[in-house]
């Protein structure tokens, strides 16, 4: 078995999308994830080596939706816009 490496920084948006319940894609989830990696590719290289933003299915924290994860810290976010979700990324990559 080969040894990966794992990423210093790994975000999970949740884009999750439900038949007739409330879920983090109605409050436009892949919009602001869109602008989230915008932000993120703008960074030098140097800044973004080792990290990684993903789109998610669901996170099971609809009820706060829509939310956003980061690890390896394990810190959550229920942000209100895209504005929001991009500084989260922006912070737990300079956090790292």
């Amino acid at each position: 078995m080969s040894e990966i490496e794992p990423f210093r920084l790994h975000i999970f948006v949740c884009a999750n999308k439900r038949d007739g319940r409330p879920a983090c894609e109605d409050h436009g989830a892949k919009a602001a994830l869109a602008q989230a990696k915008e932000a993120l590719n703008a960074l030098p290289a140097a800044d973004r080596e080792g990290v990684r933003l993903s789109a998610a299915g669901c996170l099971g924290r609809c009820a706060h939706g829509p939310v956003a994860v980061a690890y390896p810290a394990g810190e959550w976010i229920s942000y209100a816009s895209a504005e929001e979700l991009t500084a989260f990324v922006l912070r737990a990559v300079k956090k790292d």
